[in-house]
């Protein structure tokens, strides 16, 4: 599938890993994605809280991590060395572009008089916004210090990862049963969710006002995909208009098999789905980037944080999470260089608990390293939405 959600108005916007959710992706014209010809080792320490308990007789179903998740019946602290070799990086990338001009100009008449005029002008454009369709609103709820999580029973959250700490921003209330599957959060301040029932029903939440919500007319089961994982990420790195990418999700089937998924876009006018390409993972949580970087948190045995070409699906890097796995609900998020992973804190239907993966290497000792920084949150995640708009680059 490929979901392609634009905003524009009159002028025109390795190892790691998720929770559940449907993020939708799509292909955009412009899309690009950063990959290295030189092969690039990076070294991943993971130390990471795992409790999990066998659901003994229990399938659950509904939102990516349920499908073919399996508990495990002890609780251990792990410390894990793992060496990851990738085959692509990428690169964030910001274009400014300033232009200045001085000029100086003398003139006489007359060798009686004498007028000078000095003109100094500096303009600067900022060609990162793809028009002004695409700018950033100032909203009540900052787009920008924070990430979006949505629970199970349909309650929208804000974690900000400085200072660590969560925030309910209110029920949702869209006049349909309140079990969600996945979320994703757009340029303008609206929160995309896919609700269980109706199977795959899409709708939009005005994050400052979660009983704001809307049907902006997409039809759920197009093509035979129900389910999807969600991300909006921006054209790239000089057009920062966003898009809707998924990943499908089949309740019941493996989570990792040759070609079991696709790789989705929506149009932005239509809302029709849009294949772009396969994938080897069914289900899973996307997350992108304001400089045009999808991400998928998937697999098992372990789980996987893979970077997607947005125009054909191929898998640019692949970092295993070693020692890490999705459990039964799961969620990813991107942001300001480092990626967020919600799992739950023990076995199905508890608490998330929140994992950073240091992707940039910001304290600089040369790992990557993957650390449980909040053993309990408040809510059980389905979903973690970023804007385009919060920052990709660290902090």
């Amino acid at each position: 599938m490929h979901l392609v959600l634009v905003r524009r108005s009159s002028a025109l916007v390795i190892a790691v890993l998720t929770a559940c959710g449907d993020a939708g992706g799509n292909a955009a014209s412009d899309a690009t994605g950063a990959s290295s010809d030189a092969d690039t080792t990076a070294t991943t320490t993971l130390t990471t809280d795992t409790t999990s308990t066998t659901a003994s007789g229990e399938q659950p179903t509904g939102e990516p991590g349920t499908e073919g998740a399996t508990g495990t019946g002890t609780t251990s602290t792990t410390t894990t060395t793992t060496s990851t070799t990738t085959d692509a990086t990428s690169d964030a990338l910001t274009s400014t572009t300033s232009t200045t001009s001085d000029a100086t100009s003398t003139t006489t008449t007359d060798a009686t008089s004498t007028t000078t005029t000095d003109a100094t002008s500096t303009t600067t454009t900022d060609t990162t916004t793809g028009g002004d369709s695409c700018l950033c609103p100032d909203i009540e709820i900052p787009l920008d210090d924070g990430i979006f999580v949505l629970s199970d029973d349909s309650e929208l959250w804000k974690y900000r990862p400085d200072p660590n700490t969560f925030e309910s921003l209110g029920a949702v209330d869209c006049g349909l049963m309140p079990k969600m599957h996945s979320m994703a959060v757009d340029r303008e301040g609206f929160a995309w969710m896919m609700f269980k029932e109706p199977k795959g029903a899409l709708r939009k939440v005005d994050v400052t006002n979660p009983q704001n919500c809307s049907d902006p007319g997409y039809v759920p089961g197009q093509m035979g995909i129900e389910y999807f994982g969600m991300a909006f990420v921006s054209n790239n790195a000089n057009d920062a208009c966003d898009r809707l990418y998924g990943n499908s999700y089949k309740p019941g089937f493996v989570d990792e098999a040759p070609g079991i998924g696709d790789l989705l876009g929506v149009d932005p006018d239509t809302l029709l789905i849009d294949l772009i390409g396969e994938t080897d993972y069914n289900g899973g949580e996307l997350t992108g980037t304001g400089d045009g970087r999808l991400f998928l948190f998937s697999g098992a045995n372990p789980a996987k944080l893979l970077e997607l070409d947005k125009s054909s699906g191929a898998v640019l890097a692949t970092l295993p999470l070693v020692g890490f796995e999705k459990t039964y609900a799961f969620a990813v998020a991107f942001f300001a260089g480092d990626f967020y992973f919600f799992t739950e804190s023990g076995g199905y239907d508890t608490p998330s608990k929140v994992t950073r993966l240091d992707y940039d290497d910001s304290d600089n000792n040369g790992v990557q390293d993957l650390v449980t920084v909040n053993p309990m949150g408040p809510i059980r995640i389905v979903g973690a939405g970023v804007s385009t708009c919060a920052p990709f680059l660290p902090m």
